[in-house]
């Protein structure tokens, strides 16, 4: 049977607003009844109707989501779980804002956490930092001033954020080096592209991908390709000669479907395995058209919503928060199973 107010009130004979205002820690209640009422409440094992609790208090709170624009596909999964979170969280006075800053500015994303932090209109933020440490004192600010910050999909670990929900992108880059190393075979030549953004989270993917390509004399690792953001289809061409030489291609940036359409379009003589991350239509089509071999996924629409959650817990609940960061399983997909990966 479910405990209740009614149900802690029929026991002591007591009514209902009286045993409420107790719950509740509302005035109007002697010190005698009080102990009385939270006694019974311990012994019945009583839960609270947090619903009830919530909207009862028509507490408002107004937290800022920034993340990138570029790209596109992924912070669409993403923007689709913090919506389907806020769906359940939305009726209990909790808003969200969502800002997207340019794709390769960041000059232009710290000044826009500079003017939410300095601003009364909000109650906290979470930021996908296009960078780390630009955003280390921004966010040490932040949190010494009482600002509530939280970092999603891409973190600044060593400032003072409250948590972080993502994957672990040395993880990542070592899988990505475990992947090219088991569908390669024998030969082992490999390439690694990245873009010309040296963030933090390119560092962390590149850092386990030559860890693991160091662990055996088998893989040899060309230098690192870099591609423009600004022109991939042109910088992309520009790296045949070097991609004719390898055997397999880990593609560290958010361009693996950029990349496939290269490959198609140089017609070598045998395509090497080609390994990267995400998922959209494009990336489908060229796992099953055999131009990619896998991708290794982060889970963008969980990373959404359950950085919502962690926010709701912590600034509407009340709910302690301790620095945490809250990793994402990293999901390989291939042609067998892409019919599971992509969202319409």
């Amino acid at each position: 049977m479910k405990i209740t107010a009614k149900t802690i009130a029929e026991q002591l004979g007591l009514s209902i607003a009286t045993v409420d205002r107790a719950l509740n820690n509302r005035s109007g209640v002697s010190p005698k009844t009080l102990k009385k009422v939270l006694e019974k409440a311990k012994e019945l094992n009583y839960k609270p109707n947090m619903s009830a609790s919530l909207l009862s208090r028509k507490k408002q709170i107004l937290v800022a989501f920034v993340f990138p624009i570029y790209p596109e596909y992924f912070w669409k999964e993403i923007e689709m779980g913090i919506m389907k979170a806020y769906k359940d969280l939305c009726d209990y006075g909790f808003e969200i804002d969502i800002i997207r800053t340019s794709k390769f500015e960041v000059e232009e994303q710290v000044r826009v956490v500079q003017d939410i932090i300095q601003s009364t209109k909000y109650d906290g933020l979470v930021l996908s930092a296009n960078d780390a440490t630009p955003f280390i004192h921004v966010i040490n600010t932040g949190i010494e001033n009482g600002f509530p910050i939280y970092t999603f999909n891409s973190d600044s670990p060593t400032s003072k954020r409250l948590s972080y929900v993502g994957a672990d992108y040395q993880d990542s880059g070592r899988l990505a080096g475990e992947l090219l190393y088991h569908f390669t075979h024998t030969s082992k030549k490999f390439a690694l592209i990245t873009d010309k953004m040296n963030t933090f989270q390119m560092q962390q993917k590149v850092l386990g991908f030559i860890e693991y390509t160091a662990q055996s004399n088998k893989m040899e690792l060309i230098r690192p390709l870099k591609i423009s953001n600004t022109d991939l289809s042109n910088s992309i061409m520009e790296l045949e000669d070097e991609l004719k030489l390898v055997d397999g291609i880990y593609v560290a940036t958010g361009a693996l479907a950029d990349v496939a359409r290269g490959i198609e379009e140089m017609k070598l003589n045998k395509n090497p395995i080609l390994i990267g991350h995400d998922m959209n239509k494009e990336i489908h089509h060229f796992l099953k058209n055999n131009v990619i071999t896998a991708t290794i996924c982060q889970d963008p629409v969980y990373q959404g919503s359950l950085a919502v959650r962690k926010v709701f817990d912590h600034l509407m609940l009340g709910e302690p928060i301790q620095v945490v960061k809250d990793i994402v399983k990293l999901e390989i997909v291939t042609k067998g199973n892409v019919k599971y990966y992509v969202h319409e």
